[in-house]
């Protein structure tokens, strides 16, 4: 089951108790997802919804709380849409309706962002508001380099209303224009658990924090691999670079070099790729890193300054930009 739809589910499970939250939850979910329409002079509360379940949730609580019947029609997936749709229609006393979930004021003008019994009331119709948004146009995407938390909203003024909602929770979230649609977005991977976690979808919470861990595991472990590849590709540049001088030197000092530099020098030309402390090991006897980087130095200082005197080219005119690249 995909992220949004496993969400979804839970939350359209989750029992809430409280009358405030189950209003708040409501008033959110006929903002977000529904709206008004006038026909034949009446007003009608309509909501078009993704999931069953969430159908079956507003409609109780539409009757249970408000006192209202709905009506519940479904629109088979065609076409664009891939899956089913859930229209959950209030007709008989639609404008009371309206005005208990606070769609309409006073003067019965629409609310344009989220009803004021909703943004100045408590924490929790805060969380039941995030809620009852989700439900109706939310959606969160797998862990990763691009996930987000988002709610499509019906304008910017109830998207600037969700923004605070989130604030009140303790939860930075950005509202934005998306080609046109207003969004409310959190991208932070802790906010994005901590948001669930306070919405009540503790179960999928669990699952997404798993996969971000394993996402991050695998991607800490790619990174370390690279760089570990990475810093063998320069010793192994650097190795052949040296190889190459250490060939020079011995052109340039030939019967000159003393045996235990030639000694050093010849093992750095027949094993170009080798690394220092590789080479300390094949030494007859054995020595460390040090002592034979150290004789290679002296070979190389010693190569470097004969070819001052003689007026030749030196060991640094041995290494290719190949070498290097």
């Amino acid at each position: 089951m995909a992220m949004t739809e496993a969400v979804k589910d839970e939350l359209g499970r989750l029992s809430v108790n409280k009358p405030c939250c189950r209003k708040s939850e409501v008033s959110a979910l006929l903002r977000f997802a529904g709206g008004l329409h006038v026909a034949a002079g009446k007003i009608i509360v309509e909501v078009e919804l993704d999931a069953a379940q969430t159908a079956r949730r507003l409609r109780k609580d539409i009757s249970e709380i408000f006192g209202h019947e709905s009506e519940l029609s479904v629109v088979s997936s065609s076409g664009i849409r891939k899956g089913s749709r859930y229209i959950v229609r209030v007709i008989a006393e639609a404008d009371a309706l309206a005005r208990q979930t606070g769609l309409v004021d006073a003067n019965n003008r629409p609310i344009r962002g989220l009803p004021p019994q909703v943004v100045s009331a408590a924490i929790c119709d805060s969380e039941s508001a995030w809620r009852g948004a989700f439900l109706a146009h939310g959606s969160l995407t797998e862990p990763g380099r691009s996930s987000a938390l988002e709610i499509t909203c019906p304008g910017p003024e109830a998207a600037l209303a969700l923004v605070g909602a989130a604030r009140r929770l303790g939860i930075t979230a950005k509202a934005r224009e998306v080609r046109g649609v207003d969004r409310v977005v959190i991208r932070d991977g802790d906010a994005i658990g901590a948001l669930l976690t306070r919405l009540g979808a503790h179960e999928t919470v669990l699952a997404w924090e798993e996969r971000r861990m394993r996402r991050e595991v695998r991607a800490t472990a790619n990174r370390l691999a690279n760089f570990d590849d990475a810093n063998l590709r320069r010793s192994a540049r650097a190795a052949v670079a040296a190889s190459a001088r250490v060939q020079r030197a011995m052109e340039i000092l030939g019967s000159e070099i003393p045996n235990h530099l030639k000694e050093a020098g010849e093992l750095r030309v027949l094993h170009g790729q080798a690394s220092l402390e590789e080479l300390g090991s094949l030494a007859s006897p054995p020595m460390t890193k040090d002592a034979i980087a150290g004789r290679i130095r002296r070979l190389l200082a010693m190569a470097d300054k004969r070819a001052r005197e003689l007026g030749i080219p030196d060991t640094e005119a041995s290494i290719s930009p190949d070498m290097l690249n």
